[in-house]
């Protein structure tokens, strides 16, 4: 398949509508909240996440929301990154920060054309104002986005979802994509709904992120009955499974093939006087 076929067969409206989300992970201040759906609305992007944002104020994010009202109308609100990815197929974390675990690195021209190629959902997580994703959160993802600038790396919120936000847009379009003029007096929510809309899966599509995980916490449970655990942190060993299953992009059915050859061992572990 050439480029332009590649092109064609995206279905854009679909990908930039749904499968794409912003995921704002306790956001301090509702004006970013506000300022972010507006990026969003305004470079194509529908799908908002909170999770667990503190003490959040809707009438404070409308200030700053102006025409994307309705995208930070109808986010969803969640009380975990778990929760936020689970049914994503990649999870990518937004920072500004030089991290020891050796996760693959993107910039925002990068991963337009991977959110917009890849097969399935992808999220892309944002940190709270002052201290960023931290590990417990950056564990769910398998790369890390840097926005490069010139001296201080660090950036608004709002504007670094504008900056990302915009470079899937202008991929978008330099791939063939039309724009549709929408009507800003669209149905509204009344406000965010909790947890994330379910997809249904086939055993022919990839294994989510959710089944991932499950994979990853079912060997850890096992390697932290051997001395394999001793000099190594649960979060690394997390993260480096993660991102080899995620290099793997096994189908639901091999993860569950993988879950039972857990389950078998650990039920053997457990039960050595019945292993004959």
């Amino acid at each position: 398949m050439t480029s332009l076929e590649a092109s064609l067969a995206i279905d854009f409206q679909k990908k930039l509508r749904e499968d794409i989300r912003i995921v704002l992970v306790n956001p301090l201040f509702p004006g970013n909240v506000g300022g972010a759906a507006r990026a969003m609305k305004n470079m194509g992007l529908r799908r908002l996440v909170l999770v667990d944002p503190p003490a959040f104020d809707m009438e404070r994010a409308r200030w700053m929301a102006a025409g994307g009202k309705d995208v930070l109308e109808t986010a969803e609100i969640v009380s975990s990154v778990e929760e936020a990815v689970a049914d994503c197929a990649l999870a990518v974390g937004c920072t500004a920060r030089s991290r020891r675990w050796n996760w693959p690195v993107i910039e925002p021209a990068a991963l337009a054309e991977k959110t917009l190629e890849i097969d399935g959902p992808t999220a892309i997580l944002f940190g709270r104002e002052d201290s960023g994703l931290g590990n417990d959160a950056l564990a769910h993802c398998q790369m890390l986005l840097r926005i490069p600038t010139d001296g201080d790396p660090s950036l608004n919120l709002s504007q670094a979802v504008l900056l990302l936000s915009w470079a899937i847009f202008d991929t978008a379009l330099k791939k063939g994509w039309t724009p549709e003029e929408e009507s800003r007096q669209g149905k509204r929510s009344g406000g965010p709904s909790r947890g994330p809309k379910k997809t249904a899966l086939t055993a022919t599509e990839p294994a989510s992120l959710s089944l991932q995980h499950q994979v990853v916490e079912e060997a850890i449970q096992i390697l932290e009955t051997t001395p394999y655990m001793a000099a190594r942190g649960r979060e690394q060993v997390e993260v480096q499974l993660g991102i080899l299953l995620q290099r793997l992009a096994p189908s639901q059915v091999e993860t569950d093939i993988l879950r039972g050859m857990i389950r078998k061992t650990q039920w053997a572990l457990n039960n050595p006087d019945k292993n004959g």
